[in-house]
């Protein structure tokens, strides 16, 4: 966000209140449609920031253009618009996703102002941004994974796209499911992806959907899964055969995906928006509590397994992080960030590998006032996109230095891809 001059402070002041605002809203309605549940419930996400790390920024390029014309499978036309907290919304254009397969390589998704599907690479580890190729009205974006410098793989309403070059050139692939809208996806090899999401539900808001692909994203088929099952919004598969999916239950598989057994928690726990395994039997799912529209100290839920998903506990967070949206876990530490609300700061915390232990992050710019995504190589070197105010931003991280809290550039174009 640029710097605002004294002739523009009251200009300012209107931004910060229409941006809680639309943040609250967005909590509250995301709040309502996932449900909270004896198990769980929740939406998507992915990576995050370290202690000892310095923030700097950049701005977005144009670069291919559209390369054919999206058009609304059969069967998709009733998918679901799920609101990506700290990402795009109508009239902002935003990031929603990130995914760096190497140091240097990044790949975010998200939304523009119309919510018409945007992709940008950066090859310089998430400084600069140039805009990739998607098909001309491709739908907002809501997940993506490259589990190659190569291959990435990107989900969101109504369908998945595929790119073979990096994240310069896209294309639309169907799903098998109807009227589905995609929150989350985990490629944990060049073949292996495994996506979650949403579909007009029976029995309540939303339906649970996973899906699985053995072709890298070509391709996708419905998994057995558990009966009635209600809302997923994120997976994360450490392994190609572990993976875990959050949403109205905590779902485990041990077969890459090809089926899945419900699990709970004792006592229960409140609605869980993302998940992030530090080792192949470490996970750690968070979620907003709505418990801060009444106390601002109220604190996130939270929920880890340290035996590959056979059980879950609950683990306490720290006072006054109940607006944590996402989690991102490397070998022995972990990164969780959400949304400013109400005159509260953006929480952003760093733990260990199990999801313990977080103390607050003093590294990251206090202009960011909302993360929708966050992606780690190492505990020291990390990209997360949102929103500062109205604008986009990335922040990206590396060892050593203070943090500083650089002025940020617009990310994406506010305008529908043209051939």
């Amino acid at each position: 966000m640029k710097q605002v001059t004294k002739q523009h402070r009251r200009g300012k002041r209107s931004r910060r209140a229409s941006t809680t605002s639309r943040l609250s809203k967005r909590l509250a309605v995301l709040l309502v449609s996932m449900g909270t549940v004896v198990g769980l419930a929740g939406v998507s996400a992915v990576a995050v920031a370290t202690l000892h790390a310095r923030p700097t920024t950049h701005a977005v390029e144009n670069g291919p253009t559209s390369i054919g014309t999206w058009v609304v499978p059969h069967g998709e036309t009733n998918a679901p618009v799920m609101a990506t907290s700290g990402g795009a919304s109508v009239g902002n254009g935003s990031f929603n996703a990130v995914s760096c397969p190497s140091a240097t390589e990044c790949v975010a998704v998200g939304g523009d102002a119309g919510l018409n599907g945007v992709a940008s690479t950066s090859s310089d580890g998430g400084s600069t941004w140039t805009q990739g190729g998607l098909e001309e009205n491709e739908p907002e974006l809501n997940a993506v994974d490259c589990p190659s410098t190569t291959l990435c793989v990107a989900v969101g309403q109504g369908g998945a796209v595929q790119s073979n070059d990096g994240g310069q050139l896209w294309t639309s692939v169907s799903i098998p499911t109807d009227n589905t809208t995609l929150l989350g996806v985990s490629c944990p090899t060049t073949s292996l992806c495994v996506s979650a999401g949403v579909s007009p539900g029976t029995a309540g808001p939303f339906a649970g959907e996973l899906l699985v692909s053995s072709d890298g994203g070509t391709t996708w088929t419905v998994p057995t899964v558990p009966a009635s099952l209600g809302a997923i919004g994120s997976v994360d598969c450490p392994t190609s055969k572990f993976c875990v999916a959050v949403g109205a239950s905590i779902l485990v598989s041990t077969n890459g995906g090809k089926s899945w057994t419900a699990k709970t928690v004792a006592g229960g726990t409140g609605v869980l928006r993302s998940v992030s395994c530090s080792s192949a039997t470490t996970c750690v799912a968070i979620g907003p509590n709505p418990g801060v529209a009444q106390n601002a100290a109220a604190s996130a839920f939270e929920v880890v397994t340290t035996n590959a998903g056979a059980s879950w506990s609950s683990v306490a967070t720290p006072a006054a992080s109940a607006t944590l949206d996402v989690v991102a876990c490397t070998s022995g530490v972990c990164d969780a960030a959400g949304s400013a609300f109400n005159g509260l700061p953006a929480p952003y915390l760093v733990g260990t590998g199990s999801g313990g232990s977080w103390t607050t992050n003093p590294n990251i710019p206090t202009s960011v006032t909302a993360v929708s995504g966050l992606t780690c190589l190492s505990a020291s070197d990390c990209v997360f996109v949102g929103q500062s105010g109205n604008d986009p931003v990335s922040v990206t991280t590396s060892s050593g230095g203070a943090g500083v809290d650089n002025p940020v550039g617009s990310l994406v174009r506010a305008q529908k891809d043209v051939r």
